[in-house]
């Protein structure tokens, strides 16, 4: 038999494999580590040290770690339900719930910011709904620019992330050991403390480190939600010293530290999502259970928790397209229904522009991307590297860097540069292209990991060579995974607004760059047409994740 095929041989550790490495390898140094380390030539030990105590600092850095464990658990405990029932449950609609909590994955922050807005704002939705029926002249709720408010975007934001990921391990709980335990007298209690919740705690711990991680990174949300400097992290802090103080040393200094422990926790959430992989069982998951024989009691709750994710989702973003259609005249005129803001849109030559910028960036960016996270996930699944974990984790660190402190990076190497010898847009493309390759690469080892060894073997023993096989028989099979990693690629391109708030001067205007100035302005129905066109975009790449993408790729 042949030894994990002629394919896996011809891609080890032989002179084919280092020069294909060093593709990837050189887009991750020169797009990624060289920037980050150019952030130190802004760093003094004196700086640093008064940044770390400075009380205003540790404030900071102490609010950035409760609001993302505060999101964290709210996250964990809205997904946990939906993660039972999608593990459980047959029911129509199914596959439309399924496909619903993966909007969020695809979601751009700014238009979470922009939907809760107009759903939770003092003139929302809800609080105009609250009014009409309780007659009161201001609104009950007020919950924008609050410690609410942000724990209630980022939980919508993050709680598909605990859902997808540990159904996925519930369902692979096979009946044998639940059984087992049925035939020693285990009562329903006894089975989900003593083997079903062992079983998933190291899905719903790694999926809680990725939440917590993506929590501490925010920064939209923060920007617009927190409404003041009481609300302030770590994000939005460097992005005020590096863009409005002007105070790079400090930016860096708090950069610096930012990266560090965001660079821990993607290390700990690596080591946790291996752990939680090999903790999975091979048996044969357990059919689902019909919708119909569940209790009244049981099938109540499974309504009103669906009913409540759908609307926790589609709320804010039915929101945002209906807000374009409409249009008032004066300040205090009434409402209409009215294209007005698609034509004002599409007539404004700087709105054109955005789109037009966003999309060739956002392309760019995928076409750098695909290959590279390609070309890095085959090596380290088919290769024969002695150090394959860590060559992963080396790919997985743009995860945990914040794009802030990409951006600063990519700033301080403009400062270096003659203004003629710089071109924004393409430093964009290139921060975009790095910032979407963990996801790529996971992507593509997710789909590499997939393909059975036995038919790279027939391969071989058909005599056909390392190229044949990997275009006739493994690029085939990797098609969703294709599609699926460009559609992430392009739509994290697309919707990605820190690093461009940090690089742009209004040479290099995207959608999110549009819609966080339309917002600043209070100008809605303009920031709603231009979050449909977003909208739309991202509900593409939307469809083809949801069509051709496999099993979770975190």
């Amino acid at each position: 038999m042949v030894n994990q095929s002629a394919s896996a041989a011809a891609i080890g550790g032989g002179l084919k494999g280092k020069l294909l490495f060093l593709f990837p390898l050189s887009m991750l140094t020169l797009f990624f580590i060289i920037p980050v380390l150019t952030i130190f030539r802004h760093i003094s030990p004196s700086v640093f040290i008064e940044s770390i105590q400075n009380p205003y600092y540790r404030s900071v850095i102490s609010f950035t770690f409760l609001q993302a464990a505060v999101s964290t658990v709210s996250a964990v405990l809205i997904g946990l339900p939906g993660a039972w029932i999608m593990s459980h449950l047959e029911f129509r609609g199914r596959r439309l719930v399924s496909s619903i909590t993966t909007v969020p994955f695809v979601l751009p922050s700014v238009l979470v910011v922009l939907g809760f807005v107009l759903c939770f704002g003092n003139s929302g939705i809800l609080n105009s709904f609250l009014m009409k029926i309780t007659g009161a002249d201001k609104p009950p709720l007020k919950i924008l620019y609050s410690f609410k408010a942000i724990i209630l975007a980022h939980s919508f934001y993050n709680f598909p992330i605990p859902l997808r990921l540990t159904a996925s391990a519930w369902r692979q709980i096979g009946r044998n050991r639940i059984e087992a335990a049925q035939i020693l007298g285990a009562g329903k209690l006894r089975i989900f403390f003593t083997v079903i919740l062992p079983s998933l705690m190291p899905s719903i711990i790694a999926s809680a480190s990725l939440v917590f991680i993506f929590c501490f990174m925010s920064f939209a949300v923060i920007l617009v939600l927190g409404g003041g400097p009481a609300f302030t992290t770590l994000e939005v802090e460097v992005y005020r010293l590096a863009r409005i103080s002007i105070d790079i040393d400090s930016a860096a200094s708090l950069a610096l530290l930012g990266a560090a422990l965001t660079g821990t926790f993607t290390w700990i959430y690596i080591r946790l999502q291996k752990k939680a992989s090999a903790s999975i069982s091979a048996e044969t998951a357990r059919p689902l259970i019909r919708f119909s024989r569940l209790s009244l009691s049981g099938k109540v709750l499974t309504i009103l928790y669906i009913l409540f994710i759908m609307l926790l989702i589609i709320g804010p973003l039915a929101a945002v397209v209906w807000r374009s259609l409409q249009h008032r005249s004066g300040w205090s005129g009434n409402l209409a229904f009215s294209f007005k803001q698609y034509i004002d849109l599409f007539k404004s030559t700087r709105s054109i522009s955005a789109i037009l910028t966003s999309v060739v960036i956002a392309f760019s960016a995928l076409v750098i991307a695909v290959p590279a996270g390609f070309t890095a996930a085959y090596i380290i699944v088919r290769g024969r590297l002695k150090f394959a974990g860590l060559v992963e984790t080396l790919f997985m660190l743009p995860m945990g860097v914040s794009a802030i402190v990409i951006g600063l990076g990519y700033y301080s190497i403009l400062t270096l540069l003659p203004e003629e010898y710089t071109n924004k847009s393409l430093l964009i493309v290139f921060a975009h292209s790095v910032i979407a390759l963990p996801f790529v690469v996971r992507t593509f080892s997710t789909g590499i990991r997939a393909i059975k060894i036995s038919l790279l073997e027939a391969s071989s023993t058909l005599g056909a060579g390392f190229w044949a096989t990997l275009f006739r028989v493994e690029l085939p099979l990797l098609k969703g995974s294709i599609i699926t990693a460009a559609a992430f690629a392009f739509c994290i391109s697309a919707g990605e607004i820190n690093s461009v708030l940090i690089l742009s001067d209004g040479s290099a205007s995207t959608i999110p760059i549009a819609i966080y100035r339309l917002i600043s302005s209070y100008k809605f129905f303009g920031a709603c047409a231009m979050g449909t066109v977003l909208m739309l975009i991202c509900g593409i790449a939307f469809y083809l994740i949801d069509r051709y993408g496999g099993e979770e790729v975190f």
